[in-house]
């Protein structure tokens, strides 16, 4: 056993390295970390830094074609790096922890919950098989899973992203383990989910004693759960703090840099130099949305998905018009059918006065120059065999009669326009960075000179540093060329950064729509204020977890094919009431001229 006030687990001059000879690559290099008893730390870094090779070998582990080349990795005085196998079973797992960041790959298919928790559970004490469902229930209930008994003979396919992270997070925490290595536990998740999973983790920690390391690229998390940070860069540790001193005064370079790129301070400084983007331009709509549904039908079955619900907003001409929400909410079904590329089920579409949606193929198709769209994936929608040339150049071969020498001309007029040098036409897309790859989508969005362009998470893929680059962009190429944008996200920052106005659709409905400033600052309808609660900025001064959690929601976002009778929100709500229950909410404006689907607010009661 070490001293009580030795570090629980310290790694010193790791070195871990794929390949061999010549051929070898070092992934961490000098890697030097401790963690305390009882303390929640944080490991952040850029993707491709390093930080899920680090999660594994602090329990000694590493990947096929990987190797520990030097460095140890000590825990209560036993290096992890030479203990036989024997005894490093009794510690992984049963000690020290890991969630990984592929949470479908760490459950077996074919077992369902109970099973898989009390395996674990069984492994590292001498229970039988009702003591383990007893205590799979147990932790199923502190991980924030509602109605456990029944969620025990559950498979992993019949549950959401969200739960299925709490059931792994319930199997790491079965045998009270001293440290729990948790590796971007929340990635892929939206941000009231996030938030309920992270308090949950939090809650059980201080309860239990456990240490945690939480490893992450996302500083708010970091800036609102931890004790400590430590900040990696290119395979090593280049600085570490207490939380508080670091978000102060972040010593490196590189810590200056990350943090800069995601601070709240830097968007409302940039928003303050630009006051043109505070108010929506004062012009006529330009495009016209009316009373929008969109259902898909089942296969083999009566039953629809029912993905947007009497939707109602416009766009101005010369408007970043923001749609935010979690997953599932429609806001990319939204775009595709504002587009045409999907047909709506019912309403009303008017774009320049022309009705969308009962415009013939015909002349929807010579419409197509002005209506662009940027996906979320930019290589998803190109063809892997072309060159830039060819990629940015088809809307123009498609829309625009010009010779082949004047839709170059267009082609490097927008590569340059998007940051992009013209020697890289001959090239194809797959060959370049992310980044690279949404300039490319961009300039291919905007080679037809568009009046509209739709933009689809356009950053949800990109590092802090390149979504700040790319945010810029659009910001230029608006003002440069008069267009409107429909931005769709669910990153809040990207979306005050560029909007004028925004809309927050929840289950395809759209429960709140206003101003930037009046839907960020003073939030009135109990889902769009859970979701500003829910996002972690990367301040020490309001941490989530000293302040109290009254906009907490509860539990999953229900099926869309199985809606409840009245409000959509019933049953997560913080507000709700009996009435609530039945009561189909309404459309209101309010007096401040902000729109909201809550009787509650419209009657005053919040």
């Amino acid at each position: 056993m070490t001293p009580d006030n030795a570090p629980l687990l310290e790694a010193n001059q790791l070195r871990v390295v794929f390949g061999q000879d010549a051929q070898a690559t070092a992934v961490l290099d000098n890697f030097n970390l401790s963690i305390n008893p009882g303390e929640i730390a944080g490991l952040v870094g850029e993707p491709g830094s390093g930080k899920s090779t680090a999660a594994f070998a602090l329990l000694g582990l590493v990947r096929n074609g990987a190797h520990f080349e030097a460095g140890r990795v000590h825990y209560q005085g036993r290096d992890l790096l030479n203990l036989p196998a024997a005894e490093l079973r009794q510690i992984r797992g049963n000690r020290i922890a890991i969630i990984a960041q592929n949470t479908r790959s760490s459950l077996h298919p074919l077992l369902d919950v109970g099973t898989q928790i009390g395996n674990v559970y069984r492994a590292h004490t001498e229970t039988g098989k009702k003591q383990a469902e007893r205590r799979a229930i147990e932790l199923l209930a502190s991980v924030g899973i509602n109605d456990p008994q029944r969620r025990l003979t559950a498979f992993p396919h019949e549950l959401s992203t969200g739960m299925a992270q709490r059931v792994v997070i319930a199997m790491a925490l079965a045998a009270d383990p001293e440290l729990l290595v948790a590796d971007e536990p929340t990635s892929g998740l939206d941000v009231t989910i996030q938030a309920q999973l992270l308090d949950n983790l939090w809650d059980s920690a201080r309860a239990s004693g456990s240490a945690v390391l939480l490893i992450t690229q996302d500083l708010g998390i970091i800036a609102n759960y931890c004790d400590r940070v430590f900040v990696m860069h290119e395979g090593t540790v280049v600085e570490q703090q207490a939380v508080n001193p670091f978000f102060s005064a972040p010593q490196h370079p590189y810590s200056q840099r990350i943090l800069a790129l995601q601070r709240r301070e830097a968007v409302e400084d940039e928003a303050a130099a630009h006051p043109d983007r505070i108010a929506p331009p004062p012009s006529q709509a330009l495009l016209d949305v009316r009373e929008l549904r969109k259902t898909f039908p089942i296969k083999h079955s009566q039953a629809v998905v029912q993905a947007v619900d009497r939707v109602s907003f416009d766009v101005r001409r010369g408007e970043s018009f923001g749609l935010v929400g979690e997953s599932g909410s429609g806001k990319t079904t939204v775009g595709r059918t504002v587009l045409r590329l999907e047909t709506p089920t019912e309403g009303e579409m008017s774009f320049d006065g022309l009705a969308l949606h009962s415009l013939p193929e015909a002349e929807l198709r010579r419409l197509r120059r002005r209506l662009q769209i940027v996906f979320q994936d930019p290589m998803d929608s190109m063809d892997p065999r072309w060159t830039v040339r060819q990629v940015i150049g088809e809307p123009l071969r498609l829309c625009d009669e010009l010779s082949e020498s004047a839709r170059d001309q267009r082609v490097i007029e927008l590569l340059e326009a998007v940051g992009l040098a013209s020697s890289i036409l001959s090239e194809y897309p797959k060959e370049m960075s992310a980044g690279q790859q949404q300039r490319i989508a961009i300039a291919r969005a905007m080679v037809t000179h568009p009046d509209f362009v739709v933009l689809d998470e356009p950053t949800s893929a990109l590092t802090p540093e390149t979504t700040m680059d790319i945010l810029v962009l659009l910001q230029r190429l608006q003002q440069e060329y008069s267009v409107s944008y429909l931005f769709i996200s669910h990153d809040l920052t990207t979306v005050r950064f560029l909007c004028h106005r925004v809309a927050v659709m929840y289950l395809g409905q759209i429960v709140e729509m206003g101003t930037k400033t009046q839907v960020f600052d003073a939030p009135k309808h109990p889902y769009a204020r859970a979701l500003l609660a829910a996002h972690l900025y990367p301040d020490v001064s309001n941490r989530r977890v000293d302040r109290e959690r009254t906009e907490t929601l509860r539990g999953e976002v229900p099926s869309p094919v199985d809606l409840p009778n009245g409000c959509y929100l019933y049953g997560r709500c913080p507000n709700q009431k009996q009435r609530c229950r039945n009561e189909v909410q309404q459309w209101s404006v309010l007096d401040d001229g902000r729109g909201v689907r809550c009787w509650r607010v419209v009657e005053g009661e919040i």
